[in-house]
C-alpha cells in the first residue's frame, strides 16, 4: 500500500488529469477548524476564523484572482507551495538557512528567493521592494509591529492559523487554504483526499492493535519539561499509532511545562521515548542531564527522535514538510511501536537515538 500510495501522490504532484468535480466539494472542509470559505454578494472570501491563539477578530480575504508573488514567513507554509506545484510564487523568506526542501533551498541559492534576515528583524526595506502580491504570516499572539507596517504599505497580510489546529489532518487540510490562494484548489483537494485516505487506513492499522506501548516525550530545559498536552495534535498520533501517550487525559491542547519529578514518577518505565527537541544522540542527552539515564527506555535503548532528515545548518524538515505529510508521520510511528505491521517500510523521519 505504501509503495502504490507513493506512485498515486507522485501522479497527483505532476499534474495528472484527476475527474471534474463540484465546486460545493471544492469549498468543504472535512478536519480544519480554523478557516472556511463564503459566498457573498460580492465574491468569494476566505474566512481565518481565528488568527492567532485566542483572537477576539476574524480575518477575511476576497479571493478575486491567484497570487503571483508571495513572501511566507514559516518552513511549514513552504511544503503546500511544492505539493501544488507552485515554487516560483515565493520570491522571499526569512532566514532561508532554515529551509530543509532542496528546491527551495536551490532557488534561493540562485538569489530567486530573497533572504530577508531574522523573523525579529525582518528586512522591512527589502520585503517592500519584492513588491509581493501578499506576505502569508502566523502570530503567535504577540503582535508585531512588522506586520502592521506592511499592511500600511499596502501589502495584503494574510494570517495562517494552521499552528492551532488539535487534529493531524486539521493542520494538513490547510493545503486548500493555499491551493484558494493560488487558484489550485482542485489540485489541493486531490492531494488531501489522498493524504487522508492513507492516514485513515493506517489509523485503523495502529488502533487495531491490542498492544498499547506506552510513550513519553520531550525533554527538560533547565527546571522545566516540555511536552504536548493531551489534546495537542502531536499526541493525536501516537493514539492513532496504537500507543498508549502517558498524558493523554489532560485536556491541554497546546503544551504542557512540568517538573522533572512529575515526569520520572509519571514516565520513567515508558516503553518508548518518542520526541527529544534538538537532542540527536544519546550522548547529547546525558551530557544535558544526567538523570535521563534513569529511565527505561534510555537504557533499553528505546530512544526516538525526528532527526532523520535534517540539512548541515540543523535545520530539521520535520518541522516543514511533516505537518503536510501526517500519513508519513503516523507511518513512522506505528513502525516504531509496531514494526510488524509495516515489515517493509522505512521511516522518513524519525530514526533510533545511539
Amino acid at each position: 500500500m505504501i509503495k502504490n500510495y507513493s506512485v498515486l501522490f507522485a501522479c497527483l504532484l505532476l499534474g495528472c488529469s484527476q475527474p471534474a468535480k463540484d465546486i460545493e466539494r471544492q469549498l468543504s472542509l472535512s478536519h480544519a477548524v480554523g478557516f472556511h470559505f463564503e459566498e457573498k454578494s460580492d465574491g468569494r472570501y476566505l474566512v481565518i476564523d481565528e488568527p492567532w491563539p485566542n483572537a477576539k477578530t476574524t480575518k477575511e480575504y476576497k479571493l478575486e484572482k491567484p497570487f503571483k508573488k508571495i513572501v511566507c514567513t514559516s518552513t511549514s507554509h513552504l511544503p503546500f507551495f511544492e505539493m501544488l506545484g507552485k515554487e516560483e510564487t515565493v520570491i522571499g523568506f526569512p532566514n532561508v538557512n532554515y529551509i530543509s526542501s532542496e528546491v527551495f533551498r536551490e532557488r534561493a541559492a540562485e538569489g530567486l528567493i530573497a533572504d530577508l534576515g531574522s523573523d525579529a528583524s525582518i528586512n522591512l526595506e527589502l520585503l517592500l521592494s519584492l513588491q509581493p502580491d501578499a506576505v502569508i504570516a502566523f502570530d503567535s499572539g504577540g503582535g508585531s509591529g512588522n506586520l502592521d507596517k506592511i499592511t500600511e504599505a499596502g501589502i495584503p497580510v494574510i494570517y495562517n492559523s494552521d499552528f492551532l489546529e488539535t487534529s493531524p489532518l486539521g493542520r494538513a487540510e490547510w493545503i486548500k487554504f493555499f491551493g484558494a490562494l493560488l487558484d489550485e484548489e482542485k489540485r489541493a483537494d486531490s492531494i488531501f483526499s489522498v493524504i487522508e485516505k492513507e492516514y485513515t487506513r493506517l489509523a485503523e492499522l495502529g488502533k487495531g492493535t491490542n498492544n498499547k506501548p506506552t510513550v513519553l516525550n520531550g525533554v527538560v530545559y533547565g527546571d522545566t519539561w516540555f511536552m504536548p498536552g493531551g489534546r495537542n495534535w502531536a499526541s493525536v498520533f501516537y493514539e492513532n499509532a496504537g500507543g498508549k501517550y502517558l498524558w493523554a487525559d489532560d485536556t491541554t491542547t497546546s503544551w504542557l511545562e512540568l517538573s522533572f519529578e512529575s515526569v520520572f514518577d509519571k514516565g520513567r518505565q515508558a516503553e518508548f521515548w518518542i520526541g527529544t527537541s534538538s537532542f540527536n544522540s544519546k550522548g547529547e542527552m546525558l551530557a544535558a542531564e544526567g538523570r535521563y539515564e534513569d529511565f527505561e527506555p534510555f537504557t533499553e535503548n528505546r530512544v526516538y527522535n525526528y532527526s532523520k532528515k535534517r540539512t548541515s545548518a540543523g535545520a530539521y524538515d520535520f518541522f516543514e514538510s511533516a505537518y503536510a505529510r501526517p500519513d508519513l508521520v503516523l507511518a513512522d510511528l506505528i513502525k516504531i511501536l509496531h514494526p510488524e505491521l509495516l515489515p517493509e517500510y522505512e521511516t522518513v523521519y524519525f530514526e533510533k537515538l545511539k
